[in-house]
């Protein structure tokens, strides 16, 4: 598909509206499968955290027609809220995918808000996934084109911000069938209200940024849908998306190749509860402490070399709480160094605040390469007795040239789910998703992520 024949927002909603389940190859389903395999133990695990539920807590007043599920728990709400509240538990953990190019976390916004619409909109798992799979492959496709080569962007940005809204409502579109026009005017409604500013980093608002784009895009397609327009070019336009949030967009990065060629190729899972760019320091420090077995006590420094992004977004010195310890690659490499292994039972306050931990985390010293890609690091361990230890590691664990197996991203499921639903309704959420394509109503995975009554 080339950037010539039409407006880029049209060739997009053009694309969108006429695709068909059957249009996308087994590979690319299976990878929307392990996407929502991936993504939907955060949203479980974290449903009674004091942040999922103060948001409860704040919408639950304004809640209208309460037929969408909570997932974990037993409560409901309207279709709106109920995918913001588990957009919001799902963010928590900082443990959704994301796609390495553009750091865009696609699947969180678009599958809360398909599993949210299950309460209203009848859907079979196969349009469901065909859903997803677009509305992920869209958003990193926009972060693409407005932050990668030749394009680049301010990272004051979340590119999940700005890039989610439109994600799901191509992806909710597509459920309630919208045609090429509405597409357009749909995806003009979420440009209007993409947002989303890193001054909120290591707070609670960090949280709801890609929730707010559950709403954004999940209004866009209703008002579409009644007929309210926008224009034509609200991506490309003079004073559209491009213009606003990047510098010199690349729009065939958006349209070229649809439905031929998939950016979701690109995306990759997390094996630790942390900001993506911590995760070529933490691969070192673990491999460094599971081969060497160190005694934590015993190292007198830790050096480490890490992409100059890794020290602007995770460089926090001193973390006070788990959500602000989530941005501190000083803290993780620390626990991979005394625990030898990383699970969610790292995510806490008090972890963050031991005294043993932090008087490692104080010996750790970063330093800054511009020679290192996103997902490298190098390590140096200096031990009493004059024991050095040096490692470099080229892409971490997760990453697509290093992926979590199938069997690695079920063990992260049952390590988020199974306090919340017990091992056994894991399983069969876990078997539900890789049969996903095969379910008559996609509303069989919102049942099982949710405790029995």
């Amino acid at each position: 598909m080339s950037t010539t024949s039409t407006t880029v927002t049209r060739q997009l909603a053009r694309f969108v509206a006429a695709s068909r389940p059957g249009d996308i190859g087994e590979p690319i389903l299976h990878e929307g499968r392990r996407a929502l395999l991936n993504w939907i133990g955060s949203p479980v695990g974290a449903c009674h955290h004091p942040i999922a539920e103060a948001v409860r807590q704040a919408f639950d007043p304004f809640c209208g027609s309460r037929e969408a599920a909570l997932l974990g728990r037993h409560e409901r709400m309207d279709v709106i809220h109920a995918g913001v509240v588990n957009c919001v538990a799902s963010n928590i953990y900082d443990y959704d995918d994301t796609h390495l190019p553009s750091v865009v976390h696609p699947t969180g916004p678009v599958a809360a808000a398909l599993l949210a619409l299950c309460g209203r909109e009848r859907m079979d798992g196969r349009l469901f996934l065909h859903a997803l799979v677009l509305g992920i492959e869209v958003q990193c496709r926009l972060g693409n084109a407005l932050k990668v080569a030749p394009a680049s962007a301010d990272d004051a940005w979340y590119m999940s911000g700005l890039t989610g809204g439109i994600g799901v409502a191509v992806a909710a579109g597509r459920v309630l069938g919208l045609d090429e026009q509405q597409m357009v005017w749909a995806i003009g409604h979420a440009v209007t209200r993409a947002a989303g500013t890193r001054e909120t980093h290591g707070t609670h608002a960090k949280n709801l940024v890609p929730a707010w784009t559950v709403e954004e895009g999940l209004r866009a397609v209703y008002l579409a849908r009644a007929g309210v327009t926008t224009s034509d070019a609200p991506l490309e336009g003079p004073r559209g998306m491009g213009t606003l949030y990047a510098r010199h967009a690349h729009w065939p990065a958006l349209v070229d190749g649809l439905g031929e060629t998939w950016a979701l190729r690109a995306n990759a899972y997390k094996p630790f509860p942390s900001g993506i760019v911590t995760h070529g320091a933490i691969t070192a420090a673990l491999e460094v402490a599971q081969s060497h077995r160190l005694d934590p006590d015993a190292i007198e420094q830790v050096e480490l070399d890490v992409p100059p992004i890794c020290l602007a977004l995770c460089g926090r010195r001193a973390p006070r709480t788990a959500v602000e310890g989530t941005f501190s690659v000083y803290h993780w490499v620390a626990i991979a160094l005394r625990d030898r292994a990383i699970g969610i039972r790292h995510f806490s306050d008090a972890c963050v605040n031991d005294p043993s931990l932090i008087a490692l985390r104080d010996r750790v010293v970063a330093r800054a390469d511009d020679r290192l890609a996103t997902d490298a690091a190098r390590i140096v361990v200096r031990c009493a007795g004059g024991r050095v230890i040096e490692h470099r590691v080229d892409h971490a664990l997760g990453s697509v040239e290093r992926p979590l197996s199938d069997a690695q991203l079920d063990a992260k499921l049952h390590d988020l789910a199974d306090p919340v639903l017990g091992a056994a309704r894991t399983s069969a959420l876990a078997d539900a998703i890789r049969s996903l394509h095969a379910l008559p109503d996609a509303g069989e995975v919102v049942h099982l992520a949710t405790p029995p009554h």
